[in-house]
């Protein structure tokens, strides 16, 4: 990070060897609170640095993430696979040793280009590409806030991006992608069983939402791992919010519930 320009391998501290490089993006950290109902944190929070990075293809059985948009037409959905968001905190940093290009992924040549630096030390440096990719997909691209929450030693981090509108009948449709990332901190082995949502719209529309774990997995944690997944939501209004609860059975049989931080979703701010 000596430019703008130039570019630090990193690895993630709780996911294993997932190598990426970073985009660099000021975030609102807000921690939730433990009410059943809870109000959304407006005013409590922290700004904390969280790098947009691609992900190396052989961490790719781990990790299935990507980025996804409503395509300019509002009709169809896109996604570019393997970027993910991380916050400081969970980044280490490493040299890379290997002869060839230090992340496998698709995007890596056309992004990045090795030129000799100061010293005539060669770096990897942002191309034109790269450039005009963030220049034109900048307000869906950015994350703003994080929210987090810990409960019975259960860490769980909320992002949403607001991915566009649909136009249907009676009204539009809009949408949101976020993304969730479940940390380990107690000192047994979870399975997530069973997940509950509250969904609430400004036009006084309230739905509850319970299924079965999540994305048609019911994943077990170890103690000091992770689980990340992303999804979608819709709703008829251009702003909401939601929370809710995992239910989690523990390696000693007991279960336990942990918190999903209230969020908010919203659509203002969006170039188009």
């Amino acid at each position: 990070r000596d430019s703008p320009n130039h570019k630090q391998w990193y690895q993630r501290r709780v996911r294993g060897n997932n190598k990426a490089f970073p985009s660099q993006f000021d975030v609102k950290l807000k921690a939730g609170d433990t009410e059943e109902v809870p109000e959304l944190p407006r005013e409590s929070y922290k700004t904390d640095i969280c790098y947009q990075v691609l992900v190396d293809n052989r961490d790719s059985p781990n990790h299935k993430q990507g980025i996804m948009f409503l395509g300019t037409d509002q009709r169809k959905f896109y996604t570019i696979p393997g970027i993910d968001y991380i916050l400081h905190d969970n980044l280490l940093p490493y040299e890379d040793t290997s002869p060839s290009q230090p992340i496998q992924h698709d995007l890596f040549p056309r992004f990045l280009e090795k030129k000799s630096g100061p010293g005539g030390v060669a770096s990897y440096y942002s191309t034109d590409m790269l450039h005009k990719f963030h220049e034109d997909n900048f307000d869906r691209l950015r994350l703003k806030d994080v929210h987090v929450q810990t409960t019975a030693g259960i860490r769980v981090f909320v992002c949403t991006f607001y991915m566009g509108s649909k136009s249907e009948a009676p009204t539009d449709q809009h949408w949101w992608r976020y993304t969730i990332m479940i940390e380990n901190l107690g000192d047994v082995a979870v399975q997530l069983r069973e997940r509950t949502w509250c969904i609430y719209s400004e036009n006084d529309y309230r739905e509850t939402i319970t299924g079965t774990g999540v994305v048609g997995q019911e994943p077990i944690i170890p103690v000091g791992g992770c689980f990340q997944y992303s999804s979608m939501i819709n709703l008829r209004s251009p702003t909401g919010h939601m929370w809710g609860t995992y239910l989690f059975e523990r390696e000693d049989k007991k279960l336990c519930n942990a918190s999903i931080p209230p969020s908010l979703l919203e659509s203002r701010g969006l170039s188009t």
